[in-house]
């Protein structure tokens, strides 16, 4: 099996290792500063009991604009959004499950909290907001995907070349369909109740009772998760430089050359263009008719996926030498803000996908330098937490307005915060 895209696949020795150093240990708390090596070295954080708090947001009920994210980047289109409100400053870390391999993909959310965290041992399982057991189970290989919630079950891929479905209430397997090669995807339902993901070269077209009914061969491995507009049309990218646009028939729309692999999940707009990055160091812009946008350089890899900004701005994680966030205008594709954890390092390090976007537009993301970020809407860091190894997953936001975070070391952690001290402009 080839070596997945990004820096927690290629780490998976010293994933093992952080895995066995904290096993037998109870749920604890992190400082949020470290050593003086690894210190946040933010005066606005540090001197936050000068500033009169502002009012606390409305309680989390009042905002909702929509369910919890129930898959991979909140919705079939990837953008990213939840309809909560994050943590707003001065943030503690809470380890909430620990896994025995490292956690790749994005927990998904049940309506009433619970989650729905996968790893790389194979074992799906159902926790409670506090990190109670509901259940668990073992696919046979690597879940690298995160799962999607639809109806009483859960549809999920894993290594074992199949595509499973878990009945939530008790993790019963109520089908499962064998695939060509890794399911390394995300599944997303279509408008019409069809479930759709790639595995291996193919793309895959499910009925809900789990029979095939569409499958297409493309010429390369698919790594990025496909995204569904809202007529049923199916964008995804493969390995051999090309973003796809189907019909959930299999008939298609067109194909566009990009240059380089995409490893990245489309990302689908609000006014229906279709965003994509490529391993070229580029993100691109199309037309529903397949007619080019833009293209435009950020200077890394761009893997995991985009995100939608409230503002309707693409933002974009990116790989080294200068890894971080950059949003760009949507119909232009102009830099909006960009911000960098750091100047200078490998190109297989950084930000691997684009940030959870809350309802008052802030910007949440993990990184390879073992720490997870805020921002405001303008790209102006407002915390940072330390963690105990790379976030490379997704980050997701629950019901009460906790952020929950995958990491490298098989950590799942819950992050709150408090009220909110002056933001500081990228702070390096």
């Amino acid at each position: 099996m080839k070596i997945k895209p990004g820096p927690l696949f290629a780490s998976a020795a010293a994933a093992t290792i952080c895995a066995a150093l904290a096993a037998g240990r109870a749920p604890e708390t992190l400082a949020t500063a470290r050593s003086t090596e690894h210190a946040i070295l933010d005066p606005a954080l540090r001197l936050a009991d000068a500033f009169p708090p502002p009012p606390p947001p409305p309680p989390p009920e009042v905002v909702v604009r929509g369910p919890p994210s129930r898959t991979f980047r909140g919705d079939a289109k990837r953008r990213h959004r939840s309809p909560f409100y994050g943590p707003r400053a001065l943030p503690t870390a809470t380890v909430l499950h620990e896994a025995s391999a490292s956690i790749a993909a994005m927990p998904a959310i049940l309506e009433g909290g619970d989650l729905l965290v996968a790893s790389l041992d194979g074992s799906l399982v159902r926790l409670s907001p506090t990190g109670d057991l509901r259940w668990k189970i073992r696919l046979g290989d690597r879940i690298y995907t995160s799962p999607l919630i639809t109806g009483d079950h859960a549809v999920v891929g894993s290594d074992a070349d199949r595509v499973v479905a878990v009945r939530l209430s008790d993790g019963r397997i109520l089908w499962q369909l064998l695939v060509d090669g890794d399911a390394d995807t995300a599944p997303a339902e279509a408008p019409d109740g069809s479930i759709v993901i790639a595995a291996g070269s193919s793309l895959y077209v499910i009925r809900p009772s789990g029979s095939l009914r569409t499958r297409v061969r493309l010429q390369r491995k698919i790594y990025g998760s496909p995204a569904i507009d809202d007529d049923g049309t199916i964008y995804v990218g493969a390995q051999d430089d090309h973003l796809y646009a189907f019909t959930l028939s299999g008939a298609r729309v067109f194909r566009r050359e990009l240059g380089a692999d995409v490893d990245c999940a489309p990302l689908l707009g609000d006014e229906g263009a279709i965003f994509v990055g490529t391993d070229g160091g580029h993100v691109f812009a199309f037309e529903k008719s397949g007619a080019l946008r833009f293209r435009v350089d950020v200077g890394g890899f761009v893997r995991g996926g985009l995100s939608l900004g409230l503002d309707g701005s693409v933002i974009a994680g990116v790989y080294g030498p200068r890894p971080g966030i950059v949003a760009l205008d949507p119909t232009s594709g102009a830099e909006r803000f960009a911000f960098r954890i750091r100047e200078g390092g490998p190109r297989e390090l950084g930000v691997h996908g684009g940030p959870l976007v809350d309802a008052e537009g802030r910007l949440y993301f993990g990184a390879a330098d073992d720490h997870v970020y805020a921002l405001d809407s303008r790209g102006s860091r407002l915390f940072a937490v330390p963690v105990t190894g790379d976030v490379d997953a997704p980050l997701v936001l629950g019901p009460g307005g906790v952020l929950y975070a995958g990491a490298e070391d098989g950590r799942l952690y819950a992050i709150q915060g408090a009220a909110l001290p002056a933001p500081t402009r990228n702070g390096l």
